[in-house]
């Protein structure tokens, strides 16, 4: 499976972080993929483009868990693109 992520921020300077899990097949506890902080800068650092190639045999679903700030502060998530295949 390829898991395509993109995240844009034209404004705010800020350190997103976002969790990408997967939940087996008759299974009660999803399984982390990656786990990930990033700085956006928008004068110099706009986007962020994640591309994976996992192998998630019997997945039953897919979740995405995004933390806008981790400082706490004022802002929204900036996902622009999910892409499953």
């Amino acid at each position: 499976m390829r898991i395509l992520l993109r995240f844009d921020e034209k404004e705010q300077e800020r350190t997103q972080e976002f969790v990408l899990r997967w939940l087996p097949e008759g299974q009660q506890s999803p399984r982390e993929i990656v786990r990930q902080q990033y700085n956006f800068s928008p004068s110099t650092t706009k986007q962020e483009i994640e591309d994976y190639r996992v192998n998630l045999n019997g997945v039953s679903v897919v979740e995405l868990e995004i933390v806008p700030d981790i400082s706490g502060g004022d802002a929204h998530a900036s996902l622009a693109q999910i892409r499953l295949a």
